[in-house]
């Protein structure tokens, strides 16, 4: 009875590994994503001299990346305070607002700095702002000055 337990196991083990093999087999390599990875955009927001005078510490900063040629709404969005300038950011797939429009799914983005007294995403009179050139997913090393004040 033990022979027969034991013979029943070796084949099911068997025939599960027999299945990943032809699955793994049957995946054509050009479609294979690394899991975990995703192109990320890194870099430095700094505040112009002009400007690190207004406002007070605990204002909202928003780090996010926008498609260059698409709808307003961030592709990915990080939040911290003023008081953390300089501030240094890494964005990718996991600051993505929805899992259906993610940074890596975009061809080019500017990455907006903004300074927010109410808080709020939105931007509003007299919030402080800077932005990037248009930059691909993947790149490291941006800089954004914040270096004006939204009228």
């Amino acid at each position: 009875m033990a022979d027969k337990f034991l013979m029943r196991c070796g084949l099911l083990a068997f025939g599960v590994v027999l299945a990943a093999a032809a699955s793994v087999q049957a995946e054509p390599a050009a479609s294979v994503k690394l899991i975990g990875q995703s192109l990320a955009i890194g870099g430095t927001v700094s505040i112009a001299p002009s400007l690190a005078g207004k406002g007070s510490a605990t204002d909202t900063l928003f780090v996010f990346a926008r498609e260059t040629n698409g709808p307003p709404m961030p592709v990915a969005i990080m939040r911290a305070t003023k008081k953390d300038l300089p501030f240094a950011f890494r964005l990718d797939d996991s600051n993505s607002m929805m899992p259906s429009r993610t940074l890596s799914s975009v061809a080019m983005v500017v990455i907006v700095a903004r300074v927010s007294k109410s808080g709020q995403a939105m931007p509003q009179s007299g919030d402080l702002e800077g932005m990037s050139q248009p930059v691909k997913p993947g790149t490291d090393g941006v800089t954004i000055v914040i270096d004006r004040e939204r009228p």
